[in-house]
């Protein structure tokens, strides 16, 4: 592994101050190196960045010849294009189903002649998703027996 000498001059808390062209407007701020040199290298990935991406857009050339044929099936075009861009589009869904359930509830003697369990468990149920592709729109309690053994 080579390892990088560091000169004796650089200090990267020195302040420097730069010129700032903005169409016609010209400044002279001044910031540390370390914030200098993060700018700069955020520059040169957004940089490396637009060429992959040109370089990506100007291969569509030939393709597009070839999806101009109106006997090319569209859903073709779409898939290839999915591949060559690296894409995985999803298409959102709604889905309603039922889910049982069963809980054991500790209800104080002087609650029991009350105990509304549609309500209590109303309040005290929820319903998650434990996965970032799933959003729980709504639910509901639609039935409750509550079994006093």
């Amino acid at each position: 592994m080579e390892s990088t000498v560091i000169p004796d001059t650089y200090n990267p808390n020195a302040l420097v101050q730069y010129k700032v062209i903005d169409g016609e407007t010209v400044t002279f701020p001044i910031t540390k190196v370390t914030d200098l040199e993060w700018v700069l290298e955020n520059a040169r990935q957004r940089t490396a960045e637009y060429f992959s991406l040109r370089n990506k857009i100007d291969g569509l050339n030939d393709q597009i010849i070839e999806w101009s044929n109106p006997n090319y099936d569209k859903d073709d075009v779409i898939r290839e294009l999915c591949e060559y861009f690296d894409l995985n589009p999803s298409k959102q869904v709604t889905v309603t189903g039922t889910i049982s359930f069963e809980v054991t509830v500790d209800v104080p003697f002087n609650e029991v002649e009350n105990f509304d369990a549609h309500y209590y468990l109303g309040d005290e149920l929820s319903l998650d998703s434990n996965s970032h592709n799933v959003d729980v729109n709504t639910w509901s309690i639609e039935d409750t027996d509550v079994d006093w053994n």
